[in-house]
């Protein structure tokens, strides 16, 4: 099994990303909080997992001419149209549809290929949140006071991406797993003959098997395994995709760039993510980088870093300079543990990634 996992940080100098909303707590409700957790005794703003992959999947679109999967609602539920074969998005970001169609349970779901962290600022609330105070006057009459809350923080986020389950369908009767409808799925009558009713999942299995040896896919009882050369495209867009990330909330008034400007990318053969805990923090209001940590938690990992793979080190060089940090003096610690490292632009280093993932698939 191979992973390519990562971590982020995204510059939010003076921003409001994620809003929670109105705060329904004062007796005025003119307060626009954003999204905080508790962490010890301090709060951190955050952006939520979800406002991440939103803004992933919205990026693959517009750069990468990915057709998104269509929502629909069924009552309380959304779901997409749960056709990964068709929609990139459905294989790489997985999906749930739970219900029932003409009394058929057309239930299936895919655990998400791609995993994320929410984007959590490193810095506290203390050191990094403000209220602004302001005043609605456009209209006839007294001014309307509001306030709304931002930040000026630097947000951390990692992901992993499951190389071997772009483009792999299991159909095995298992929450997660049973990613496709089948003809067992299809009550029959006497003769063996799909049910009347059935209309809409007989269609549906039919278009899928269709688009299924239109694509070359490799089908068993088991599985459906889409040919390399889609698989690889997925897996290294969905890569690429960070380069250029756009969205958040508010950025009429607060115009924050929201691609990465320091990435740690690494291939790893298993399924965790080296880059989650405190090799970024905070320290006397300043942002730090242990490079020790990396390196001693690197060669912790040995036996699962795969031959030939390195460590790609990414970076905008006017952020590394406002926070004091050298990557050379990154690279040169992580190196002494033997482990191979890469350094350059956030561009140079994704494309030499996406790379390393494509010779994987062949």
């Amino acid at each position: 099994m191979r992973f390519a996992t990562g971590m982020v940080l995204i510059d939010a100098p003076h921003s409001a990303l994620n809003m929670l909303g109105i705060d329904e707590s004062l007796a005025d409700r003119n307060v626009t909080r954003v999204k905080t957790l508790k962490r010890g005794g301090r709060r951190y703003p955050y952006v939520s997992p979800q406002a991440w992959r939103y803004w992933w999947r919205f990026t693959l679109k517009e750069h990468f001419n990915w057709e998104l999967s269509p929502l629909y609602r069924e009552q309380k539920q959304v779901f997409t149209a749960a056709n990964p074969l068709k929609y990139p998005d459905d294989d790489v970001f997985g999906y749930m549809r739970a219900f029932k169609k003409s009394g058929i349970n057309v239930t299936v779901t895919r655990v998400s290929p791609l995993k994320n962290t929410p984007l959590i600022s490193i810095l506290p609330d203390r050191n990094s949140l403000t209220v602004d105070e302001g005043y609605a006057s456009r209209h006839e009459g007294d001014p309307v006071p509001y306030s709304q809350e931002f930040y000026s923080t630097v947000f951390k986020g990692a992901f992993s991406l499951d190389l071997d389950s772009v483009g792999r369908f299991t159909i095995i009767g298992k929450a997660g797993f049973k990613n496709l409808l089948t003809w067992d799925d299809v009550p029959k009558d006497k003769n063996g003959n799909p049910k009347k009713g059935t209309e809409d999942v007989v269609k549906e299995i039919e278009e899928m098997e269709k688009i299924a040896e239109e694509l070359g896919v490799e089908r068993n009882d088991k599985e459906w395994l889409m040919p390399s050369k889609i698989r690889k495209k997925r897996a290294t867009e969905a890569i690429k995709a960070l380069r250029f990330l756009t969205g958040g909330a508010k950025q009429t008034q607060y115009h924050t760039d929201v691609t990465p400007k320091f990435v740690l990318l690494l291939n790893i053969d298993a399924g965790i993510n080296p880059f989650i805990s405190d090799i970024v923090f905070e320290e006397s209001g300043e942002i730090r980088f242990d490079a020790e940590a990396l390196a001693k938690r690197l060669t912790e990992l040995k036996t699962v870093i795969p031959e030939g793979t390195k460590l790609y080190i990414g970076y905008d060089a006017g952020f590394v300079r406002s926070l004091g940090w050298n990557v050379d003096d990154i690279a040169k610690t992580v190196k002494k543990e033997g482990i191979e490292v890469f350094t350059g632009t956030i561009g140079e280093v994704i494309e030499k990634f996406a790379g390393e993932i494509e010779a994987y698939y062949g």
